[in-house]
């Protein structure tokens, strides 16, 4: 699996008072300050320009974020409505987990979430194994489209994915790990990244989902030359 790693002229160059922003992360990359353009690759500037996204800072937006994930869990018919009396899908890692939320206009259409290190990560808690490099892998998961912008292009789900790469590298890390159907991983795939199965499949919010490992870098072709290939996978979204 490679991962990326910045030249100690390259991080000098970089380098600013506070962590740098999404926008000065995609302004590196456009600029040759960064030498390895990860997953968003040449359609990274398009995506960001069509829907607009934010880190859930308040209990209203977390609500949102919530409110996403129970409507893709309930179309999706992965739990019985019972199960959630305030029509909020959310578990113990969402307390400290970061929230990103896309929308259109007004209009929330998509969430995911980080998990940082140093804790236990869902997927390592849930397959019962450690994901290496230890304490230093971010968990990717709770990626979801409400059913109305799902579509055969992918367009949010992949401005999604997007997204939530770009966060992971303000936090430093390189590596990230999740659960992912075969559809979601044939998906990622096609998009440039190496995903490394690091078991088989289980059942887990209604359908079949592996654990993964990925880093940041693509592959040689870029996304302009996978586009077309992604017209048959689903995505309603991943654990």
């Amino acid at each position: 699996m490679t991962s990326h790693n910045w030249s100690k002229e390259q991080k000098a160059r970089c380098s600013t008072a506070a962590p740098p922003s999404p926008v000065q992360l995609v302004g590196a990359m456009m600029n040759g300050v960064v030498d390895e353009v990860g997953v968003l690759d040449q359609l990274v500037e398009r995506v960001l320009s069509t829907y607009r996204f934010t880190v859930a800072a308040t209990p209203k937006q977390r609500e949102a974020a919530f409110g996403i994930r129970y409507e893709v869990v309930m179309a999706g018919g992965w739990a019985a409505q019972e199960a959630f009396p305030d029509r909020q899908e959310r578990d113990v890692y969402d307390d400290s987990a970061t929230q990103i939320i896309g929308w259109d206009g007004d209009k929330p259409i998509s969430t995911g979430r980080l998990v940082l290190p140093p804790a236990l990560l869902p997927t390592e808690q849930l397959c019962g194994l450690v994901v290496e490099p230890h304490g230093e892998v971010v968990e990717v998961g709770r990626m979801s489209v409400v059913p109305s912008y799902q579509s055969h292009r992918h367009a949010a789900f992949i401005a999604l994915l997007c997204r939530l790469y770009l966060e992971m590298r303000t936090t430093g890390h390189q590596v990230a790990c999740g659960m992912m159907s075969p559809r979601v991983r044939r998906l990622v795939r096609q998009l440039g990244v190496q995903l490394e199965e690091l078991g088989p499949d289980r059942d887990h919010w209604g359908e079949p989902r592996a654990p993964v490992r990925f880093g940041l870098t693509v592959n040689a072709l870029t996304l302009g030359d996978r586009w077309s290939e992604t017209s048959s996978v689903d995505d309603s979204g991943s654990g």
